[in-house]
């Protein structure tokens, strides 16, 4: 394939489990810039979080992409201009949260900056434990996070509210995230997609933590939208990712690739399946197109 642009999601896909880099994978995205290719960051992150790593991979030199959270905005690093499609309103919110809350999963109101947090009493205990065993300090924030149970966020959302009934979310949002342990959400998933899916678009980015966006904003529909912007053809596209809000793009793209630590549904749509987060998976792949050994 003639490649063109590079999409990646972040957490289980570029990033290691500690949310690092590695060195490998830094040089071979980096020279693939290099050579021209456009390398875009996918995540259900905002452009906050995403940042520091753009940094890294010098993509403000390079002239790179971020799409943020599964779809929701397009940011450009060289002139740090940003195009946001959709929020989801406060009273769209609060009719999910009251479909939920009778399951006992935690709620999290996810925006630029902020988060609000609902956490039923039946979670907290075990929350109490999860701190303990992990040596949190006390001042860490009880939300929980897609790969851990809680999850310290406040570089990335400063602004961090406890609530406790619908009517305390916020009027406008980026996005509704629900989390619990792995086993518990599996069980309850068939039954939220249920409720939901006939007006939201919803998927699991790991075991224990499922978001929900509305209809139509997807990591795949602002990849389209950008390549369109930026004359590129989908053949000339490679993407990675692991987790169902990687579908669409990776059905999208000419080359679609899952992560060996993926999703069994990830697996599914792929073109390919490469080597895990752990073991610098991603780079592998670029780099094999980019020294032209798998043209």
């Amino acid at each position: 394939m003639a490649l063109k642009l590079i999409v990646t999601d972040m957490d289980g896909t570029l990033l290691r489990s500690d949310n690092t880099i590695s060195q490998y994978t830094k040089d071979v995205l980096i020279q693939a810039q290099k050579q021209g290719i456009i390398l875009v960051l996918a995540s259900g992150r905002n452009y906050h979080k995403l940042m520091p790593y753009a940094k890294q991979l010098q993509m403000k030199r390079f002239g790179g992409y971020f799409i943020e959270v599964n779809g929701v905005a397009v940011y450009q690093c060289k002139d740090d201009k940003r195009q946001r499609f959709h929020e989801m309103s406060g009273q769209a919110a609060q009719a999910i949260f009251n479909k939920l809350l009778p399951y006992e999963v935690e709620i999290q109101a996810m925006g630029d900056d902020f988060i609000y947090d609902y956490i039923p009493d039946s979670m907290m205990e075990e929350k109490i434990r999860y701190r303990k065993e992990h040596h949190l300090p006390d001042d860490c924030p009880w939300t929980g996070g897609a790969f851990t149970f809680i999850m310290d966020n406040r570089i990335g959302y400063p602004h961090q509210v406890t609530i406790h009934s619908a009517k305390e979310l916020p009027p406008t949002m980026n996005k509704l995230a629900v989390s619990h342990l792995p086993s518990r959400l599996q069980a309850l998933l068939p039954t939220i997609r249920k409720e939901l899916e006939d007006d939201y678009w919803i998927g699991l980015t790991s075991p224990g933590w499922l978001e929900v966006m509305p209809k139509g904003i997807t990591k795949g529909n602002a990849l389209q939208q950008l390549c369109a912007s930026l004359g590129v053809e989908a053949e000339s596209v490679m993407a990675f990712g692991d987790g169902e809000n990687d579908r669409e793009m990776l059905q999208w793209a000419g080359h679609g690739v899952a992560m060996a630590n993926g999703l069994d549904s990830v697996f599914a749509i792929a073109d390919e399946i490469c080597p895990s987060n752990q073991e610098d998976g991603l780079a592998k792949t670029v780099a094999k197109y980019i020294s032209g050994q798998n043209e």
